[in-house]
């Protein structure tokens, strides 16, 4: 019996060129398939429908991507809405090292389903997970230096206190 392999080639339709989002997030580039995408503190008001291919090509022209997270959120049958908790933040890794963290079950956001995603999840089983799009809480290494707690250790009297300056009603010669 001969060895069965699959491999990908320009002439079969594979892409030559591998998405460094794709990559790093485990997205399929060459999928085409509707999916919903939530962005975290984005200030997008609702979800949006678009596919593994538009989402890994927009982050692979993000700037911020070292530090852009998407993760995975099954989407229940027959929900129309969907809690988003921190522990759907975390990738797999960090998941596992937070693990026993009080505040991972915490809720952050509660989102609705567009009516037409709701029909197709229902009736035809389409768009069986959520994709979380979010910004580290970190943006850069050195925003991480700069606010940490041993930073704030290192505060002078003179930057602590207010400087004595006599008020608009005061005489600033009498003393």
């Amino acid at each position: 019996m001969p060895d069965m392999a699959t491999w990908k080639s320009n002439s079969t339709g594979g892409s030559s060129q591998t998405s460094k989002a794709s990559a790093l997030f485990g997205l399929d580039e060459d999928d085409k398939t509707n999916i919903l995408v939530y962005r975290y503190r984005s200030g997008c008001k609702a979800l949006e429908v678009s596919t593994q291919h538009d989402l890994c090509r927009e982050l692979d022209n993000d700037p911020q991507l070292p530090f852009m997270r998407v993760t995975k959120k099954e989407i229940p049958r027959g929900n129309s809405r969907l809690e988003i908790r921190t522990e759907d933040l975390l990738l797999p890794e960090d998941l596992e090292r937070n693990r026993d963290k009080p505040t991972l079950k915490s809720s952050l956001a509660n989102v609705g389903l567009p009516s037409t995603a709701y029909w197709k999840r229902l009736l035809f089983n389409s768009f069986p997970e959520l994709y979380i799009v979010h910004r580290s809480p970190t943006t850069s290494p050195a925003s991480s230096k700069n606010n940490s707690p041993e930073n704030s250790q290192h505060v002078s009297p003179a930057t602590t206190f207010p400087v004595d300056t006599p008020h608009p009603s005061q005489d600033p010669t009498e003393s």
